[in-house]
């Protein structure tokens, strides 16, 4: 539970969340494409037996079970997990990477619950999200990256997302954050 971020590959992490996610669809088409081609059959089938109860025989419908009887809709199987092929692209917002730092410029330490809080002002904007002791890690619906990281020694929080949620972000920490905070001088610092 204690991971460091450094140990952390978030493009691996949601690459897997993605190829389960392809695996699962496939899946669930295939079983979908096999019921349906058993219920044609069977309505086919029902209507063949139907014809041949009847008393004229019809030539059309002679044919028509022959090539019914010769027909499979070829339904491929599922690939192998490692197989399938998701890009960079579909994982994680091509977007530059920024840096922010949250420190207090008044002490070495930060606020009791301030890693917290800081999630809980931030947890809008997760669609999916992985939390370990000291390092949280998450996406936004639009694939953009978020990247929550406590370091108990150096008193800071750092703070990796992608560029397009730089001044979101920015402004939920003043806002939201630093107000509850009133007396502690907390600032930001932005960096690549």
């Amino acid at each position: 539970m204690n991971e460091k971020c450094l140990t952390i590959d978030y493009i691996g992490y949601f690459k897997t969340l993605e190829v389960e996610r392809k695996y699962e669809h496939l899946q669930c088409e295939r079983v979908r494409r096999i019921k349906q081609q058993q219920l044609w059959f069977q309505i086919d089938n029902k209507e063949n037996i139907q014809n041949e109860n009847s008393s004229q025989i019809n030539p059309i419908s002679l044919l028509q079970k022959e090539f019914h009887q010769n027909i499979s809709i070829a339904i491929p199987d599922l690939p192998a997990m490692d197989e399938i092929q998701i890009l960079n692209s579909q994982v994680i917002n091509q977007d530059p990477i920024q840096v922010i730092k949250i420190f207090n410029e008044n002490s070495n330490t930060l606020p009791n619950g301030l890693y917290e809080r800081l999630l809980i002002c931030l947890h809008p904007l997760f669609h999916e999200r992985l939390d370990y002791y000291n390092v949280t890690l998450g996406r936004t619906i639009d694939k953009n990256l978020i990247k929550i990281e406590r370091f108990d020694k150096e008193n800071q929080i750092y703070l990796t997302i992608s560029s397009g949620l730089l001044e979101r972000i920015k402004n939920i920490l003043i806002q939201n954050l630093f107000s509850y905070y009133s007396t502690k001088q907390l600032g930001i610092e932005t960096g690549k």
